[in-house]
């Protein structure tokens, strides 16, 4: 028998610790934030971020119902990956503040959208 399954795309182990699954939507959606990065000198700000939307942020989305009540330490690494698609699109050195970049582009952290999304989901109940 194997330890890990996936279910509709979320990798789910035996504990039911979910870090090989945060590991690998990590280094899946790192892939895709070398590619925005590369498309920076290419692309305003606009199409930049309609770019991470579609690449990025969707793939931290997917099942992050699943992230609440984790350690911090679990969504930690999730959290790197939009700090770093902060910097791609707004262009920022790699040790530049990220919280008030992120309140410019309105955008939630890891824990945040994982409660907004919990919020939004038992209000449409």
């Amino acid at each position: 028998p194997s330890e890990r399954a996936r279910y509709l795309g979320a990798l789910l182990d035996s504990q039911l610790k979910l870090d090989h699954h945060l590991s690998a939507v990590a280094g899946r959606t790192f892939a895709q934030v070398r590619l925005v990065h590369q498309l920076w000198p290419y692309l305003d700000r606009e199409a930049l971020l309609t770019v991470t939307h579609a690449l990025v942020t969707s793939r931290l989305d997917y099942c992050n119902v699943l992230y609440m009540g984790l350690p911090l330490k679990s969504v930690w690494r999730l959290q790197l990956v939009q700090n770093v698609a902060t910097r791609a699109v707004v262009g920022v050195p790699r040790y530049t503040h990220i919280t008030p970049i992120l309140h410019e582009l309105h955008w939630l952290t890891i824990g945040h959208r994982t409660q907004f999304k919990m919020l939004v989901i038992t209000f449409k109940a």
